[in-house]
């Protein structure tokens, strides 16, 4: 072994030995003491090896991992598969990873759920409540859950939530008035304060926003707390 690679062996060691309090959702049906082992090591690669935060395809990879690690059939969706990344256990789940400066622990954010190409299209309420309503009947047809892992960069923190699709349901309550401006923003169920989430039909992107979920409403599965 050469110095070069001995002193790498060793700072890869002192990554996966970073001081790290992992926090594990008893009644959670995903993480267990496999999952979160693998999935930590993984983090802590990512994080203080490579020097980056767990995100986007590097999160997916790890998530796979530490399912299968932990029993969980997982099965990788095919080219082409719109909404969901792959199947828990027969569960289609989307994979959604954030390090946005503002995030809140009481409500989460998606900036993007799908594209929509025809919101930039759309000229009247009625299509555009049509189209919406077309595409999230499709959304929860096809996918389960919603999992999105959240670093809090000054706490150094990732926390692990799912989002169950059946919120979404409401939306056929929407009445068309709610639809008329080119980009509505709708608080959803209508009145509620504060909402179950905001549904934003982003015009400019051509994309569906989902902002402001109840954290009360979602299943936190674990929380890790890197040392500094």
């Amino acid at each position: 072994m050469s110095a070069v690679e001995e002193r790498r062996l060793l700072e890869f060691l002192a990554a996966l030995r970073t001081p790290c309090e992992a926090t594990v959702n008893p009644e959670s049906s995903l993480v267990d003491d496999d999952f979160e082992s693998e999935f930590r090591s993984k983090l802590l690669t990512h994080h203080c090896f490579i020097g980056s935060p767990l995100f986007q395809e590097s999160f997916d990879s790890a998530f796979a991992a530490a399912a299968r690690e932990s029993g969980h059939n997982v099965t990788p969706a095919t080219t082409g598969q719109r909404f969901w990344d792959l199947t828990v256990d027969g569960r289609s789940v989307s994979l959604k990873s954030t390090k946005a400066k503002n995030l809140r622990h009481d409500t989460l954010h998606i900036s993007k759920l799908t594209e929509a190409a025809w919101i930039q299209d759309c000229r009247s309420a009625k299509k555009r409540r049509d189209e919406t309503l077309a595409l999230f009947d499709s959304y929860c047809e096809q996918v389960d859950a919603i999992i999105q892992l959240r670093f809090f960069r000054d706490q150094h923190i990732y926390e692990l939530v799912e989002i169950p699709t059946l919120l979404f349901q409401q939306i056929k309550n929407v009445s068309r008035t709610h639809f008329a401006a080119d980009g509505p923003t709708i608080n959803i169920p209508i009145g509620a304060n504060p909402p179950d989430f905001t549904l934003k039909l982003d015009r400019s992107d051509a994309k569906v926003t989902i902002a402001n979920i109840n954290k009360k409403l979602c299943t936190v599965h674990a929380v890790w707390t890197l040392g500094n």
